[in-house]
């Protein structure tokens, strides 16, 4: 099984050679079953070889200059991106020239492209002709939005995302997660029985796309801030207001103008709308993949239970209902049923005095 770890410290980056141990079962049988043809015609083939060599270094040299001046590339390591491109990106017969039949396993190769400036994920991704899912995963990309100029990103020859096996996994839960056939990933990761997995390994999974969670979360927009406003209160312990003791708050708090307008974080159907305790008059929402967002001490609202919402609709206005110290937004989210703090999600970013 090969050992991708290997990749990200180093070792096998910029690999001109290809080990026995790393090319793939298909490419392995590919190999060995080729014919050993026209052994005894090597003699003649050196010297038709030498003289082709020549002719074409004349003419190298020749060209030289003009290639020099028409071609700029961004140096990565000791090897230019156009040279990183023709070695590892574009297909070639396994053991002579012809071009590598679809069904056959590509050898799979990483390097490094430094961001340049006014560059972005997408227009990265465009330019190196590989998917935005490959870079999120192959870099572990929390946030694709705060790529830097001089930031140095791994980069893959093929499509597909990198997953760590979990306990409890099986290939045909992964397949089925990421809807890839499990003989391909049996093929690029060199595995020759499927029940070798073990926790903490990692696959490469080709032509894979990220999860919907998975990319949500890198590119910002899981969520959107409900409402612009004052941070007044944050999540977790705190000193009640009524009781004057410390206690527990599932949610934060928003404060701005009565009947200012609330928006509905993200989409979803509205699962509650009415009054309830201490939230006051309140709205429910239930999301994708275990998500669920509350909307407490409302002055008013504008949909109804079961209604579909769009992310930044209108649900309802700011108020001052139920066990509330002043007008503002009390905002949760869940998973599952249990809080999780908002300001730690992306999309709903980092709140201080002020909620922006």
């Amino acid at each position: 099984m090969r050992d991708y770890k290997n990749y990200f410290s180093g070792k096998r980056l910029f690999s001109h050679q290809t080990d026995e141990k790393h090319i793939s079962r298909k490419t392995r049988k590919t190999h060995d079953d080729q014919p050993k043809l026209f052994s005894s015609f090597t003699p003649l083939l050196l010297i038709i070889g030498g003289v082709i060599g020549c002719l074409s270094l004349f003419f190298a040299f020749e060209g030289l200059e003009k290639r020099q001046n028409h071609q700029k590339t961004s140096s990565i390591g000791e090897l230019s991106l156009q040279k990183q491109i023709n070695e590892y990106l574009i297909p070639r017969g396994v053991g002579g020239s012809e071009p590598i039949s679809s069904n056959a396993t590509k050898d799979l190769h990483f390097y490094f492209y430094e961001v340049q400036p006014g560059e972005s994920l997408t227009s990265i991704a465009k330019k190196l002709g590989t998917s935005m899912d490959s870079l999120i995963s192959l870099n572990s990309l929390d946030n694709a939005h705060f790529l830097r100029p001089g930031n140095k990103i791994l980069v893959p020859n093929l499509d597909g995302v990198l997953y760590t096996v979990k306990k409890d996994d099986t290939l045909e839960k992964i397949a089925k997660k990421y809807k890839v056939e499990i003989e391909d990933i049996l093929d690029y990761n060199d595995i020759e029985e499927a029940d070798a997995l073990m926790p903490g390994d990692i696959l490469f999974l080709p032509g894979a796309s990220l999860t919907t969670e998975e990319r949500a979360k890198a590119l910002g927009y899981l969520f959107a801030k409900p409402v612009r406003g004052r941070f007044t209160s944050g999540f977790g312990i705190r000193i009640d207001p009524f009781t004057r003791r410390r206690g527990y708050h599932a949610g934060i708090d928003i404060a701005a103008r009565y009947n200012t307008p609330i928006r509905a974080a993200k989409e979803g159907r509205v699962t509650f709308v009415g009054w309830k305790g201490g939230y006051g008059l309140c709205v429910i929402i239930k999301h994708q993949m275990g998500y669920e967002t509350v909307y407490g001490h409302l002055a008013s609202t504008t949909v109804k239970e079961g209604q579909y919402v769009n992310q930044g609709q209108i649900i309802g206005k700011m108020g001052n209902t139920g066990r509330s110290t002043g007008t503002h937004l009390h905002f949760e989210v869940r998973r599952y049923n249990k809080p999780i703090n908002p300001t730690r999600l992306q999309g709903l970013g980092k709140a201080s005095r002020r909620w922006y």
